[in-house]
């Protein structure tokens, strides 16, 4: 017996920034495999080809683009080549990041506008160029990937600020844009076992801590934002807009 029809993704065409690993990885498979065609985004283009191959391994329909989303030109190329290629644009995947951890009292300036160019004016120059295309072709799906940082003081001050300003900013899209029938959502993971969360998660008191302070008692694997992605992406979620999908094994409840 098959998927509900509300999840399926079939002639869908879009694209995720950062799946090349991660959670934009398992995003991009997960799309596939409910039906859509994918542009896998990367600043590491190598991954990406990776990713995209993977897909057409298993029957599916993906390319890879090397892509920094910090740049304008950058993220214009990667709407136009996802409507060039696929022939339309209906879901886009802002989900590009970059995390630093640093001592509010040792940041520096230009670390600060490193990890506010990706984490969130990468996300506002993706949403605008998808948001361009959307509202003059009828409507489609951003989704941005926010996090639990945005919600609760967890993690170092600029992704925390950055991560803060997803949310708010898909608020506002959601807001402008909701006659034009495009949906603008955001999800914010918890505690997820990915390689940019690696090098914290590998000193075993930190991962026993955020094991703890998760009331499901493990860590998030990229797999566990599928679901989410899935449903921000299709008709599923077609009474949806301006909404934060937490998905933190209940971290956020205390």
């Amino acid at each position: 017996m098959g998927g509900h029809a509300l999840f399926d993704l079939t002639g869908k065409c879009g694209y995720v920034t950062g799946g090349g690993s991660g959670l934009g990885r398992a995003i991009a498979q997960g799309l596939a495999e409910s039906g859509a065609a994918v542009v896998v985004s990367d600043i590491n283009g190598e991954a990406a080809e990776t990713v995209a191959a993977e897909i057409r391994a298993q029957g599916g329909r993906a390319l890879a683009l090397h892509t920094n989303v910090a740049l304008q030109t950058d993220v214009d190329v990667l709407v136009q080549t996802t409507i060039e290629q696929l022939g339309r644009l209906d879901f886009a995947f802002n989900n590009a990041g970059i995390l630093k951890i640093v001592r509010p009292e040792d940041l520096n300036e230009k670390d600060w506008r490193d990890e506010l160019d990706i984490d969130l004016t990468g996300v506002f120059l993706c949403a605008q160029a998808a948001g361009r295309y959307m509202i003059a072709h009828g409507g489609g799906k951003i989704v941005n990937t926010a996090s639990i940082s945005g919600m609760v003081v967890n993690s170092g001050l600029t992704y925390s600020v950055a991560k803060a300003g997803v949310i708010q900013l898909t608020r506002v899209l959601a807001l402008r844009w909701a006659r034009h029938r495009v949906y603008v959502n955001c999800f914010s993971p918890g505690y997820i076992r990915t390689g940019m969360t690696a090098p914290h998660v590998a000193r075993p008191e930190v991962e026993q801590e955020m094991v703890r302070q998760t009331p499901l008692r493990r860590l998030g694997e990229p797999r566990d934002l599928v679901g989410a992605a899935l449903f921000l992406a299709s008709a599923a979620s077609d009474f949806v807009t301006g909404q934060n999908l937490v998905v933190d094994g209940g971290v956020t409840l205390a």
